[in-house]
């Protein structure tokens, strides 16, 4: 079988040397003897694209951006530098922040909230960087005003009910909604989808996505503003401090549901007890947790969100399946590799962080209003990465009962 290699190359073991298979049992089942090797780069931003750059329209989608926050998420997805939009208006509540915000954008109108950027005719979509726990209210209102939604993630912020709603006036609306969920365009994230696209996996028999948010002391995480008594201090009112892991689930997540688009169907979760859940408004005596799934063709997917540790963080997944396998490359039945280069951006955009990803989920928004299609993380996409860590915090509060988990179609 013929081999084929990227130019990033690693020192991983072969697959098929794993659990002491030799060369003597690949001669008996040929089946085993893997071909079609691809291995990943894991440079901060995961190897550039070599590919060049093409327009596909001359038009310009007016663009609203809200929410700048501590990490400057407003800005850092480079709409501002996308030649096929135009940043007309900004807002954040605070006013200091705002004003950064239209400097980093390069932005002249600004307005103080989202209420009133909304009504802003001529804005055609809205980027939201604001608090998980407002997104699926303040996606609601972007689209009720007639105006495309981009989000940050998680799609919804422990309410399934919430998100129910939100998937209804996606429906209704008839517009475009994108969670910015970053593992999707992460290069092996990317690699993965193309080679499953392709039946390069087969039937996935078990899946790993893994979320490791290292500490290094007092961040967004663990500082309360009303015991600073500091409003700006850490994350808008607190939201993250002491919340439940796996409510904030979509980076690991993504590497089984980003990867295949199907849902999961059951799970049982436990928790590792670090925090008194009476120091947090959610009750949670949780800093990791580690959920197994059950998917709806038979294969198990562990998931692990973990915070509060030390060391480095990581945001990653593997695959393995019957027809092949992707743990840092692909190695398995599929002669020839579909293309693993991710998307061109055009010069003066930056990939951004997350792997590169950033650049490339603006741009996939943009381009899916000027193509008239869904874009890749649409609303049931979003629900399906999220909903399933809501139930795992659930089953983990019950022991690791196992607890259906619904699913989402759009």
């Amino acid at each position: 079988m013929a081999k084929r290699k990227s130019e990033h190359l690693s020192g991983r073991r072969k697959f098929f040397g794993m659990a002491g298979t030799g060369l003597a049992s690949m001669a008996v089942i040929p089946e085993l003897a893997f071909a079609g090797r691809n291995k990943s780069s894991t440079t901060a931003t995961e190897g550039t694209s070599e590919k060049v750059w093409t327009p596909i329209s001359d038009r310009k989608i007016r663009v609203g951006i809200v929410g700048y926050g501590r990490s400057h998420f407003g800005s850092a997805f480079g709409f501002q530098n996308h030649p096929n939009v135009e940043v007309v208006a900004v807002s954040d509540l605070i006013p200091g922040r705002f004003a950064a915000l239209a400097k980093a954008t390069g932005c002249k109108k600004t307005y103080p909230s989202l209420e009133e950027i909304v009504k802003d005719k001529r804005i055609e979509a809205i980027w939201l960087a604001t608090d998980a726990p407002s997104h699926p209210r303040h996606c609601m209102e972007v689209l009720s005003h007639g105006k495309h939604v981009a989000v940050a993630v998680p799609a919804i912020w422990g309410s399934i009910e919430e998100g129910e709603r939100l998937l209804e006036a996606v429906k209704r609306s008839g517009l475009n909604y994108m969670m910015f969920e970053t593992s999707c365009f992460r290069k092996n994230n990317f690699e993965m989808r193309q080679i499953y696209n392709a039946g390069g996996f087969g039937r996935i028999v078990y899946s790993e996505g893994e979320y490791f948010h290292a500490s290094q002391g007092s961040d967004q995480m663990t500082i309360d503003p009303a015991k600073v008594q500091d409003p700006h201090a850490g994350s808008y009112n607190g939201w993250r401090v002491g919340a439940p892991p796996l409510w904030y689930a979509t980076h690991n997540t993504a590497y089984y549901v980003g990867v295949t688009g199907k849902p999961f169907i059951d799970v049982s979760c436990y928790g590792v007890k670090t925090r008194d859940p009476r120091e947090n408004t959610y009750g949670n005596p949780f800093d990791t947790e580690v959920a197994l799934f059950r998917t709806e063709d038979g294969g198990i997917s562990r998931q692990v969100r973990s915070r509060g540790i030390r060391g480095s963080s990581a945001e990653t997944g593997r695959i393995r399946g019957t027809r092949g396998s992707y743990d840092h490359e692909y190695e398995g039945l599929l002669e020839k590799l579909p293309d693993l280069e991710r998307p061109a951006l055009p010069p003066g955009v930056p990939e951004g962080g997350h792997g590169g990803s950033h650049g490339l989920l603006m741009q996939e928004f943009i381009y899916s209003i000027i193509e008239k299609r869904k874009p890749l993380v649409d609303i049931a996409l979003a629900l399906n990465m999220t909903v399933p860590g809501i139930i795992a915090h659930e089953s983990a509060m019950k022991d690791g009962e196992l607890l259906k988990i619904p699913s989402f179609t759009f």
